[in-house]
């Protein structure tokens, strides 16, 4: 198939499946936050989809300047429950603007590092915010901000999980997968816990994207 086509048709796949899962947290009673971060986990992996179906860095940006422009759009007009939250919140207009600065250095060179950069974005940081919400007893204090310690280890576990499906899928050697992999979780979950309020969506995968490429 073309890039080109390839390229838009992500775009309407991500949609689609990100309007289907919305009315799918609806109906099952998912609270708002449930949901935001359930897409926030979901739109991490249009990131395979792109190393799957195109060949250069600039087609596969037209998806993410495309969804910039959309969510800063949306964060003022849209009553969905992805772009409203307790206070406005620019997250979903710094990620896709972390992925095109990864995908930019990385995509054609290192598609691992994109990867890594994009899939722990969305699995460790959407999981140590639910994590986090829920079960996050044990708290500390950064910049007036709450995080916890239960939301951090939810954020180091599946940074780690993460990271050593997609080394072994890349067929790097065992002792790298187990070794680099927690040395990345590790700098992941302390870029997620000193990042100010949103702009974790943005340093996380710059971060573990570095990080992979220095180490692989």
């Amino acid at each position: 198939m073309n890039e080109w086509v390839s390229s838009i048709l992500s775009i309407v796949i991500v949609l689609v499946f990100l309007v289907g899962l919305e009315q799918v947290g609806k109906r099952l009673g998912w609270t708002d936050e449930t949901i935001r971060k359930s897409v926030h986990i979901a739109v991490g992996h249009w990131s395979l989809l792109a190393v799957w179906l195109m060949e250069t860095w600039y087609v596969a940006a037209i998806p993410l300047v495309f969804f910039t422009f959309a969510n800063a759009f949306l964060l003022y007009k849209s009553p969905s429950p992805v772009h409203q939250t307790e206070r406005k919140s620019f997250g979903t207009v710094y990620y896709p603007i972390a992925l095109l600065v990864i995908l930019y250095f990385f995509f054609e060179s290192e598609p691992l590092a994109f990867l890594a950069g994009s899939l722990v974005l969305a699995w460790g940081d959407g999981l140590a915010a639910l994590i986090g919400r829920k079960y996050g007893t044990v708290t500390y204090d950064l910049y007036g901000q709450k995080r916890s310690f239960q939301g951090s280890m939810a954020m180091f576990l599946s940074s780690y999980a993460v990271l050593f499906l997609l080394f072994l899928w890349d067929d790097v050697p065992l002792w790298q997968v187990v070794t680099y992999g927690f040395i990345i979780s590790v700098v992941a979950t302390l870029t997620e816990a000193i990042s100010y309020r949103d702009w974790d969506n943005f340093t996380i995968p710059i971060v573990v994207a570095v990080a992979t490429s220095l180490l692989l």
